[in-house]
């Protein structure tokens, strides 16, 4: 009896925000120990990995909360497919692992169900631009994931908060603050033109196309 070796992996891109399905053979991995899945941006999604063909550890770069999960399936897990990943830390559903007609249909009720969600939500409406805002963001997410955001206080610990014009940065460390805003073209020029976000101790800065860019420091 032929057994049908391929798989899909619907995977949402933590920075473009586009879900990308990828078509993968387990005979792939009789030529590596390991597949790299990237979105069509050149964002790595998703890293494959066997040891005894039995086994597998997928690592998926989380959207929901800009972390890495790992999950271990075993072969017949993979090929039984109809697989849903979520996230470990909100429980949303970041990947769908099976069969290519599977997982299709389980993308369009995902995403016909999350866009009902979001409507209910009032999320559209929460942001000034909603389209400029989710710019901003992923540029945001791709200089971090290149490590180009960053408090010169020594800290990684950086909270970010969305308010319906702007983006608030802030070290948990030192308590410094950048504010980042987006409801215009020109605010999103600004932010592309930013080769890194440099934040400072104890600093207030903020990037706005109004009154260009601020930098000042607390009073103590």
């Amino acid at each position: 009896m032929l057994i049908d070796s391929n798989i899909a992996i619907a995977i949402r891109c933590d920075i473009c925000g586009e879900i990308t399905i990828h078509d993968v053979s387990l005979f792939d991995f009789s030529r590596s120990k390991k597949i790299n899945l990237e979105c069509e941006c050149g964002q790595s999604s998703a890293i494959i990995k066997t040891k005894d063909y039995k086994s597998f550890w997928i690592e998926l770069f989380c959207f929901a909360c800009q972390d890495i999960h790992v999950f271990k399936y075993s072969l017949r897990k993979l090929l039984k497919g109809k697989i849903i990943a979520r996230c470990i830390e909100t429980g949303i559903e970041i990947s769908f692992i099976g069969k290519n007609d599977d997982i299709k249909q389980l993308v369009k009720e995902y995403e016909k169900d999350s866009e009902e969600i979001l409507n209910e939500l009032g999320f559209y409406d929460y942001f000034q631009n909603f389209d400029i805002m989710m710019k901003v963001i992923n540029r945001i997410r791709e200089m971090d994931n290149e490590g180009r955001v960053f408090c010169d206080c020594g800290s990684d610990n950086i909270q970010t908060d969305l308010y319906p014009d702007r983006i608030e940065l802030r070290c948990i460390e030192c308590g410094s603050v950048h504010l980042i805003y987006a409801e215009t073209e020109e605010d999103l020029k600004k932010v592309l033109e930013c080769a890194e976000i440099q934040m400072h101790k104890y600093s207030f800065q903020c990037i706005d196309s109004r009154f260009g860019n601020n930098d000042r420091n607390k009073k103590g």
